[in-house]
């Protein structure tokens, strides 16, 4: 079942960017270690599709993953709450709807999903421009130590 979504968000990611996907015109998806990411049905569909996957490394994704740092999950967390309490707290009796969650997700997804948010999501990982040492720099550890 896992692997069936997966592979249906690999179709929907491909219908979502805005320019074309070709040999000469990739994009990249990073991903976090989980199992069901990796497999030869969805690397094949990456190649079809002319997809770049790379995963990184298991229990680093909150250091390493471009949207999992302050730069737009957390803020987005935040934002959302901050809708959320606002509505609730501004009346004496709120009716909680799909409606009214919509609209606290739409007003977070705007302010924190921003060109320049997920731009420094990716400075702040290291990853754009490369930094192959930014887990080192993040944890004080050498991944280069010999033991």
């Amino acid at each position: 079942m896992i692997i069936y979504l997966f592979k249906e968000c690999l179709s929907f990611f491909k219908r979502s960017i805005l320019s074309e996907i070709t040999l000469t015109n990739r994009h990249l998806h990073i991903l976090d270690g989980r199992g069901s990411h990796v497999t030869n049905e969805t690397i094949e569909q990456a190649k079809e599709f002319a997809l770049d996957m790379i995963t990184l490394p298991f229990h680093t994704s909150h250091a390493l993953h471009p949207l999992d740092i302050m730069a737009c999950f957390k803020l987005f967390k935040i934002v959302f709450q901050r809708e959320r309490n606002t509505t609730m707290f501004s009346k004496y009796y709120v009716e909680l709807d799909k409606i009214a969650s919509i609209g606290w997700v739409d007003r977070a997804l705007d302010q924190t999903f921003t060109r320049k948010n997920i731009m420094s999501g990716f400075k702040g990982t290291r990853i754009w421009p490369l930094n192959p040492r930014a887990m080192e720099e993040k944890t004080s550890l050498s991944i280069y130590t010999q033991w």
